[in-house]
């Protein structure tokens, strides 16, 4: 006998290991892989005190990955928010508002996510007098994008916005003809309504926990939060810290701090402090590795905020050549990925539009000519409209494609709003995945939750297979950028490790790696693809010890 393992676990193991990518047996010993090999092998590694675990189908992967998820507003949000359908009525989002506040006189504030700009909220977006009158709390909803919000005259009054507040160069801060803000704050100019939207670290830790054990379930044991500090405060953060020193984090999570270029920030002065929070809170469950840049805004809408090459196809965006908004200048964004190199950071990108994308290539390029060649593994996320003339950069400087396969598919209203902004051929040609493969670039999945929820891995790797709803043709839109199974169960594993660069530990079933797999009772290589995502989850382990089993 070699050296006796805790646990050996038998079944149709795919390593996502290209030295040897199938076994039949894996053991475990103190919570690494000792042994990845066939059955005879692992004999070698059975002692007295050996658990045998034998799975007679399925298949058992690596835990999966999440390269771009925000736990931290998002498990609040499920404890603490009212939810709106996205493709709900004006008249539906109102009535779930009522409720709410009926349901929960104790809060101090109302909060919301999930609606979309429709043109019943009026020609302007939403505005504060359709939520006056419900209560005289504040009130705040985001949309389902997190890139504005909708308040009423409570929230505005409580933080003394008023026509006299000064426009915000990052944001958009609506007015009616007389210059009164309407109670609709996008981009940079939400965070004029920051103060109301804070929780406390009790609070972040409670929805953390809550995160966990739904994603736990779904064989997720790995997560990068792209905005730790999404309510502009360390709580989040220190919330993560502490459930790490108590033993009560049982995935790995691994954080992004936000920098801005906007009034009432200090852009370097973040990054200095974001180092200084990594340094405080650094732990064995949760690190703070990458700096969170956002270039760009997002669409559809009118105006649209996501960084075009060439304008909008809307009547208003054509009249005034509307490209978008940036939220960042060159020089700024060089010296961003310049210094965050410098202090051992990766830099992770917002860019939805195709001229966000050349930007954060461009500064990224100048950045390395200062600081040298290394291996950073910056990435860019969402990636919704790509000129494919970029993407070979991105192979060259190894920067990695952070897409969101949750948005592959779209329902026709929802696809009919986007190509009234952007045209048939784009709308038809965003959010690229085959390509960036074939070029050679490092492609991860991501779901944007909450934006995206539930945003169970199976199910990202379904719609990165199909790129549909299932039996939902009309849901289908680039069909030549559907991948493979393998390609997707990759891009949810060892890519996803690469990414954070911990793939010397993690990402794959490889002997001296972390014990992290998910055992599923249907294999999903085989399966029919419009059912991958329900594959059970048979039951997850971190670090060589059962974190969730199926009852």
């Amino acid at each position: 006998m070699k050296e006796q393992a805790s646990k050996i676990i038998y079944g149709n193991i795919y390593t996502v290991d290209k030295k040897q990518p199938k076994a039949a047996a894996l053991a475990i010993k103190d919570g690494k892989f000792v042994y990845v090999g066939d059955e005879a092998g692992a004999k070698d590694y059975i002692g007295d005190g050996t658990e045998e675990i034998r799975y007679d189908s399925g298949i058992i992967l690596p835990g999966f990955g999440e390269g771009h998820g925000h736990i931290a507003p998002g498990g609040t949000e499920a404890l603490f928010f009212v939810h709106m359908n996205p493709m709900g009525t004006l008249q539906e989002h109102l009535a779930a508002v009522k409720e709410f506040i009926e349901s929960h006189p104790e809060l101090d504030v109302i909060q919301g996510s999930g609606f979309i700009p429709t043109p019943d909220m009026g020609p302007n977006g939403p505005t504060a007098e359709l939520l006056d009158g419900m209560t005289d709390k504040p009130i705040v909803l985001a949309d389902i994008g997190h890139h504005s919000y909708w308040v009423n005259h409570a929230a505005m009054e409580r933080l003394g916005i008023d026509k006299n507040t000064p426009d915000i160069s990052d944001g958009i801060i609506t007015r009616d003809d007389e210059g009164n803000p309407t109670g609709y704050f996008r981009e940079g100019a939400m965070d004029l309504l920051k103060e109301l939207t804070v929780f406390s670290v009790e609070q972040y830790k409670e929805g953390f926990l809550h995160y966990q054990e739904e994603y736990l379930a779904s064989g997720e044991t790995l997560i990068l939060d792209p905005i730790i500090n999404w309510d502009t405060t360390d709580n989040a953060a220190l919330a993560c810290h502490e459930l790490d020193m108590e033993g009560k984090l049982r995935m790995h999570v691994y954080a992004a701090y936000q920098v801005f270029q906007a009034e009432g920030h200090d852009t370097m002065a973040e990054i200095e402090h974001a180092a200084e929070l990594r340094e405080k809170t650094r732990g064995r469950m949760f690190e703070l590795t990458n700096i969170k840049i956002q270039i760009d805004g997002t669409f559809p809408g009118t105006p649209s905020t996501a960084y075009m090459k060439a304008p909008y196809t809307d009547p208003w965006s054509v009249e005034h050549k509307h490209q978008g908004q940036l939220r960042f200048d060159m020089d700024t964004l060089i010296k961003i990925y310049q210094r965050s190199h410098e202090l051992g950071f990766t830099v992770h990108a917002h860019a939805i539009g195709d001229g966000a994308l050349c930007m954060a290539l461009d500064a990224i390029e100048k950045a390395l000519e200062l600081t040298g060649p290394h291996d950073y593994r910056d990435a860019v996320t969402h990636l919704q409209v790509v000129d494919r003339a970029d993407i070979p950069r991105m192979a060259k400087m190894n920067v990695i494609a952070s897409t969101d396969p949750h948005w592959f598919d779209m329902d026709p209203e929802y696809f009919g709003m986007i190509v009234a902004v952007l045209g048939e051929e784009r709308a038809e040609n965003q959010l690229p995945m085959k390509a960036f493969f074939d070029a050679g670039v490092v492609v991860t999945s991501a779901s944007d939750y909450p934006v995206t929820n539930p945003a169970y891995p199976l199910i990202g790797i379904q719609k990165g297979v199909i790129r549909q709803l299932p039996g939902r043709p009309d849901t289908l839109h680039g069909a030549l950028e559907r991948v493979t199974v393998e390609q997707m169960i990759e891009a949810t594993t060892i890519n996803e490790a690469y990414q954070l660069l911990c793939d010397d530990r993690l990402g794959s079933i490889t002997v001296g790696k972390e014990a992290d797999l998910v055992v599923l009772g249907v294999d999903i290589t085989k399966c029919d693809p419009e059912h991958i995502q329900d594959a059970p989850v048979l039951g997850t382990m971190v670090g060589g010890e059962w974190v969730y089993t199926r009852k």
